[in-house]
Formats: C-alpha cells, sequence, structure tokens
C-alpha cells in the first residue's frame, strides 16, 4: 500500500461494507467528513527581562463552540512556554513532542535547551510534514545566553523572531493593540495589560474567540507568573 503523502489526501475516509446476500459483499465509498474550521487567539511579548504570552479559552468547530475551557497555554520547560491555535489534536501532539525532546536535550547535555533552538526544532518538524500539521504555534521564553525571546511558527515550517506577535483567527484585533501599545522595556504590569486587552479585543470582534483569558510572564530571576480572567459578556460591554 502507497503511503499518503501530506497534501494528498484522498478523496473518502472509510469504506463501508454492506451485505447484499450471505455470499456477496460490495464496498461503498463514504463521502468525505467535512474540515471545520477552528478559530483562537493567542498573543506573546517582550517585556524588561521577560516574555507575556496570553490566549483565550475557546474552542470552535466551525461554527460551534466546542469547548469554554480549552487550553491554549502550555508550559515546555520551566523557562519556555508555547501557545496553541488550529487544530487540536496536531497542536497538542507537537506540545508533547516538543516537551519530550527538550527535556531529552536537558538530562542528555546536562544543559537547558535554548529558546531559539527549541524553535528551530520544531520548524524542522513542521517543515518536514510541509502543511501537514495544521497549527500555529508561539513561543516564548527567558534564557540568561539569549535574554527573552518570542518566535511565531506556522504550519508549513515559518519561522519569525518577533517583538510582539499574535496567531489565530483573532490575530488581526489583537494586533492592533500590541502594534500601538507596545514599546522597548515595558514592566510586568504594562505587558501584561497590553497581552490582556489584546485578547479581550479579539473576544469583542471574533467570533471564535472567548470565554476567558490565561495569561503567563516568565522574567528572568523570578517565579513564572500564572493568571486566569474569566470574562462575562456585561465585561465585554463595559469594556473593563
Amino acid at each position: 500500500m502507497n503511503p499518503i503523502i501530506p497534501n494528498q489526501q484522498p478523496n473518502f475516509n472509510f469504506i463501508e461494507i454492506i451485505p447484499d446476500n450471505v455470499d456477496d459483499f460490495k464496498a461503498k465509498n463514504l463521502e468525505a467528513l467535512p474540515i471545520l474550521k477552528t478559530g483562537t487567539t493567542t498573543v506573546a511579548c517582550k517585556i524588561k527581562d521577560g516574555v507575556v504570552m496570553a490566549t483565550d479559552n475557546r474552542a470552535t468547530m466551525g461554527i460551534f463552540v466546542a469547548n469554554k475551557n480549552a487550553k491554549k497555554l502550555h508550559r515546555i520547560q520551566d523557562y519556555l512556554y508555547m501557545t496553541i491555535a488550529g487544530g487540536v489534536a496536531d497542536a497538542i501532539y507537537l506540545i508533547e513532542l516538543l516537551k519530550a525532546e527538550t527535556e531529552i536535550y536537558n538530562l542528555k547535555n546536562e544543559k537547558k535547551i535554548g529558546i531559539g533552538q527549541s524553535a528551530r526544532l520544531l520548524q524542522n518538524i513542521l517543515y518536514n510534514k510541509k502543511g501537514f500539521f495544521q497549527v500555529g504555534h508561539l513561543l516564548g521564553g527567558i534564557t540568561e545566553a539569549e535574554g527573552p525571546k518570542v518566535y511565531n511558527l506556522g504550519g508549513y515550517g515559518s519561522l519569525m523572531d518577533n517583538d510582539y506577535t499574535s496567531q489565530g483567527s483573532g490575530s488581526v484585533f489583537a494586533l492592533g493593540i500590541l502594534e500601538t501599545e507596545w514599546k522597548e522595556n515595558l514592566t510586568l504590569e504594562e505587558g501584561m495589560n497590553i497581552c490582556t486587552r489584546a485578547v479581550r479585543s479579539a473576544i469583542i470582534r471574533d467570533m471564535a474567540s472567548g470565554n476567558g483569558i490565561d495569561l503567563v510572564a516568565i522574567q528572568k530571576g523570578k517565579e513564572v507568573v500564572e493568571k486566569r480572567y474569566e470574562i462575562s459578556d456585561q465585561d465585554l460591554i463595559e469594556l473593563k
């Protein structure tokens, strides 16, 4: 059997065997399952001696809200976090793969893998499959050698080093806040405020984003700050 090449998927997902009589069977091709688009909003930005990342909590299947408590912000290492956007199965698989690979590197080399090294490792995985994984990731963290780093990775293996960035269906709205308000050497409070407001602006306008905000701040020599904000309809109306 020839392998299925990424981007050349078959026209059907299943073969159903239907008995015509006890001695005869025939195969019937079923139509392909529909591909339902998913949405999200994830943001990240550099601050003075650190990085702030934030996501919404809504997972969708087309226009259906599949989950109101989706976790899109994940710890890879104590100093390295990643957000997910796109297909949930693909994104979670890559999260677990990167966790394992970075941990193996740290144990084998008896030193911490860099943020840039981790980003290029994931880039190679994505590029080798060229669109097989329907995802968008933000990777952020800080090391002594690199300082704060924020990377944006696309499903085809693109890799961009940014001061601030966003992924997902609501990113166009979030970038409006980041573009106008980000500046160098933000304080922790300023960075958290900008990222939270960026995700909130997407929640207001993007139907595929919503149901709260997760936020993490990774700083040099300090404990990781993790927060969760619940957002009610009234909060959105009053822009709190």
